[in-house]
């Protein structure tokens, strides 16, 4: 019997009469068997041993119907607490909406972008693969020789297949309208191996994907596959586009497919075409323009990404072991410096594969939206202390009447879990429809943009929003419980704690939330601060060239060959000769690279009367004679090139400020000596290699031109170096075209005139401010979010002080009428309020500014120009949190100065 007791005590106490009656009659009669045990056939036996632990089991049994009478007397019980308290609700449910609705849209786009598997066939068996080098260096691309290894001499893929992405100058189409937009002119797609659309599972919506023999001889099948958002835009959806002729890089490709709507490729911009590899010298990668000879003939022509599909059954690290294995066999029969000797896989499954250089850009982020929830949940602490203070009666009577304080507890964490669960269904829902419309929206007015995002609510989104709510409710209602259930009773049950527990200067745990929520949103304002002053310091950067009404020109003609390469540069020379005769062009000049593109080429230097460990590195571009005049780069010591220098092949170069104070400090560089490694080019970044066998050619310092930033806008040039760009280059070299005024007549007149010339002939023409705006996008969609967040956390902290002060108000009703009868002015009773807001201001500005200086060193790698402890920020950031804060202090004791005095006194 004592054993029946025992487990008892887990049976609820209404159910547990009846229960000890029950099972002590079993056992007796279980101690008739016993006595009688060794007559007993097994089975009885049996039966008799597993029926004696019933006893447990039918305990635990009865554990629901005890949780479901008392979870569901707290439910109603809270349900009817928060219908009492309209005021209250609204505030602490709107609250804990905003911090939740932002933590539900910032997980649902992690899902989607990281978590959410991409909708191909067998997502999880998908595997991405580097490379690794003797140094331990990673590769993300193969080379074509590479790939037809590791694909005819694995056994653990079901597929493998090479990709890269394209970029293309298009030509007229023969359904749709002019490919040529005012802004980029390039469309995107990507260049594949057969196998692509088999291995990812893809369905057609019209046509089919590639053949087999399609991709085996070079040049022999133009086709291509359109993606359906692109065939929707394009060419408005045209049912009979499949067999129809379309032409990119001056070549025609006839149509043989479009995909189903559900297909967007393995990367987050979705392709706007495929075509085979075997039409790689037509549709050339981005990063191997004018270089595309080698892709076939040389083992080291890294030109292609992999992506395997594992075999059923068939681990990612059975093929990493498998590829290295291949991978060194390699190693071995084509000996290189930079040979791959070793595979490392990720997964494949996502658009998007979080590593080490992420982190540190996602780490804040996360902390930002963490922080706005901390404030929510701060704010409804506050709400909830000020709460039970109103309920000290209510609570002291139920512990009077022999309510435990566990019991207590449970029942004020049930309504805190309320709020939090009706703030978090109506945070998730409005972060659903507002992530849904700004993408609509963004992606109507980014064409490029497809609507790839996958924003869908899942079990992994739910899964975050109940934890989160959990969370919140929890965090918000445990200390105003575990506060609440410990009254002075004799106090509460004569009501004289609600008035005494309401004075804000008492309450050191109310005060110190608040100015934990005013310090918290202090740091995020001024974050956002710093970002958009960063955005603001970027836009206003001088680059050292006048950007205002200057176009680069990029001319391609469909060319695989060292003759045709030359024909191409002779026709942009003549392209050049017949722009500078036209009205509304000031100048035009040739360039290696663009300037504000983020191209940047590197090569190894030495400096004669110095000596270094090994070369330097400086980066430089080829130049034609008139570029300096073109861009409007001043020369501020010596001069520029002339015809005749560019010409001759000159031995002479023009080197920035930056380079002049960096080799020769204090010095007139203009005369000194520089060796440039021969051979620019070919490995402008391949340290190991030119090291060995670098040869420096001198040449002559005739000039020093003003500091500019070639790249991007927000890096300076360290280094600069303008070289002559020889006249029979055969670089893929850009026009540099200096407008008068109408870039937009001039762009046209461009076209004209290429199309005059040869109507093989494709022109890209971009004006340069348009690359520096696009190059502001990052800096604008920080300044943008965080400035989100900031505003965000500013209006929690407003709501939640204005709740805390407005229940403070309507507490110590009784206590101003006192002062008012006894001759207090209504400015007495505002400021009786306003100096306990002032205070607490006061610290949390204080709080504040100590982590804005943290937040300021966390951001300065992204700062550019800007002083990451901008006095200007936190200044304009510190007295506007001030003067919300006091707002929100004010309109609840405004609203107290109007009370009538007689009916405050009678209230109590």
């Amino acid at each position: 019997m004592w054993l029946i007791r025992l487990i008892g005590v887990i049976v609820p106490r209404r159910l547990r009469a009846d229960w000890r009656q029950e099972w002590e009659a079993e056992l007796r009669y279980r101690e008739m068997l016993l006595a009688d045990w060794h007559k007993l056939g097994r089975r009885t036996k049996a039966d008799l041993v597993r029926r004696s632990f019933g006893a447990f089991w039918d305990a635990l049994l009865l554990q629901p119907r005890r949780l479901e009478d008392e979870m569901f007397q707290d439910l109603r019980y809270g349900a009817r607490m928060l219908l009492n308290n309209p005021g209250f609700t609204f505030i602490a449910v709107l609250t804990l909406a905003l911090g939740i609705g932002a933590n539900a849209a910032m997980f649902t786009v992690f899902d989607a972008l990281v978590l959410k598997p991409l909708p191909l066939k067998n997502p999880d068996r998908l595997v991405n693969l580097s490379g690794v080098d003797r140094s331990g260096g990673r590769h993300q691309l193969f080379s074509y020789l590479d790939y037809l290894d590791y694909r005819d001499h694995n056994t653990t893929f079901a597929d493998l297949v090479a990709w890269n992405k394209a970029a293309v100058m298009p030509g007229d189409a023969q359904a749709g309208r002019d490919d040529i937009s005012e802004g980029s002119g390039y469309i995107f797609g990507q260049i594949v191996s057969a196998n692509y659309f088999n291995a990812l599972g893809a369905r057609m919506s019209l046509g089919r994907g590639f053949l087999p023999e399609e991709d085996q001889v070079p040049g022999t099948h133009p086709v291509i596959v359109l993606s359906h958002y692109y065939w929707e835009r394009q060419f408005d959806s045209d049912p009979n586009i499949v067999g129809k002729s379309i032409r990119l890089q001056s070549e025609p490709f006839t149509v043989v497919g479009v995909t189903a709507p559900e297909f967007i490729g393995t990367t987050p911009d979705t392709p706007a075409f495929w075509v085979p590899l075997m039409m790689r010298d037509q549709i050339i990668p981005l990063h191997l323009a004018g270089n595309n000879e080698r892709w076939r003939t040389e083992r080291e022509a890294d030109s292609f990404g992999l992506l395997g599909v594992l075999k059923p059954g068939t681990t990612a690290g059975q093929a990493r072991a498998e590829l290295s294995l291949i991978a060194q066999q390699l190693a071995q029969q084509y000996p290189g410096e930079d040979r791959k000797t070793g595979v490392v896989t990720k997964s494949g499954a996502s658009f998007i594969n979080l590593g080490a250089k992420q982190l540190p850009f996602i780490v804040p982020l996360l902390l930002a939206f963490v922080l706005v929830l901390l404030i929510a949940c701060v704010n409804v602490t506050n709400l909830l202390l000020a709460r039970a203070a109103i309920r000290q009666k209510e609570i002291g009577v139920r512990l009077a009447l022999g309510a435990s304080r566990l019991r207590v507890i449970r029942q004020l964490l049930t309504e805190s879990v309320l709020i939090s669960a009706i703030g978090g269904l109506a945070g998730l829902l409005a972060a659903s429809w507002t992530l849904r419309v700004l993408y609509s929206i963004l992606a109507s007015r980014v064409p490029e943009l497809p609507p790839f995002l996958n924003l869908e609510l899942d079990y992994r989104i739910f899964g975050f929003t109940l934890l989160v709510v959990l969370t919140a409710g929890i965090a918000a209602g445990l200390v105003p419980a575990l506060q609440a259930s410990r009254p002075d009773l004799t106090s509460a049950l004569k009501d004289q704690g609600s008035v005494l527990g309401l004075h804000l200067s008492q309450s050191r745990m109310r005060n110190g939330l608040i100015v934990t929520q005013l310090a918290t949103s202090l740091m995020l304002l001024i974050g956002g601060g710093l970002l958009v002053r960063n955005l603001q310091s970027a836009q206003t950067i001088d680059v050292g060239f006048e950007a205002q009404n200057l176009l680069s020109v990029s001319v391609n003609l469909n060319t695989d060959s060292k003759q045709a390469a030359e024909q191409r540069g002779e026709l942009r020379r003549l392209l050049a000769e017949r722009l500078r005769s036209l009205p509304g062009i000031k100048s035009v000049s040739l360039a290696f690279r663009q300037p504000s593109s983020g191209q940047l080429s590197s090569t190894l230097i030495t400096i004669p009367e110095q000596r270094s460990n090994g070369p330097l590195r400086a980066n430089y571009n080829f130049v034609s004679s008139g570029y300096f005049e073109t861009l409007k780069i001043p020369i501020v010591r010596g001069r520029g090139f002339n015809e005749q220098e560019v010409t001759s092949k000159a031995p002479v170069v023009v080197v920035s400020e930056a380079t002049a104070e960096k080799f020769w400090p204090g010095q007139d560089a203009v005369g000194k000596h520089i060796g440039i490694a021969a051979g620019l080019g070919l490995h402008p970044d391949d340290d190991a290699a030119q090291r060995k066998t670098a040869v420096f050619s001198s040449y002559e310092i005739i000039g020093v031109a003003r500091n500019t930033r070639s790249g991007w806008v927000w890096e300076k040039d360290d280094t600069y170096l303008y070289i002559p760009l020889v006249p029979e280059s055969h670089f893929d070299n850009y026009l540099m075209v200096r407008a008068t005024e109408d870039t937009q007549s001039t762009i046209a007149a461009v076209r004209d005139e290429a199309e005059a010339i040869d109507s093989r002939l494709s022109v890209v023409v971009r004006r340069t401010t348009d690359f520096q705006n696009d190059s502001m996008t990052p800096f604008r969609a920080l300044a943008l979010l965080s400035g989100v967040l900031g505003a965000l956390a500013l209006l929690l902290a407003s709501i939640g002080l204005y709740g805390v002060m407005s229940f403070v108000v309507a507490q110590r009703t009784h206590e101003i009428g006192v002062r008012v009868a006894l001759g207090a002015q209504a400015s007495d009773v505002i400021w009786l309020f306003l100096k306990e807001g002032l205070r607490l201001t006061a610290f949390g500005i204080a709080v504040g500014t100590a982590g804005g200086i943290a937040v300021s060193r966390v951001l300065a790698s992204v700062l550019v120009d800007l002083n990451p402890l901008d006095l200007l920020t936190f200044g304009v950031v510190s007295l506007f949190l001030a003067m919300v804060a006091l707002l929100a202090t004010y309109l609840p004791a405004r609203r107290a100065m109007g009370l009538d005095p007689l009916i405050a006194l009678r209230r109590e």
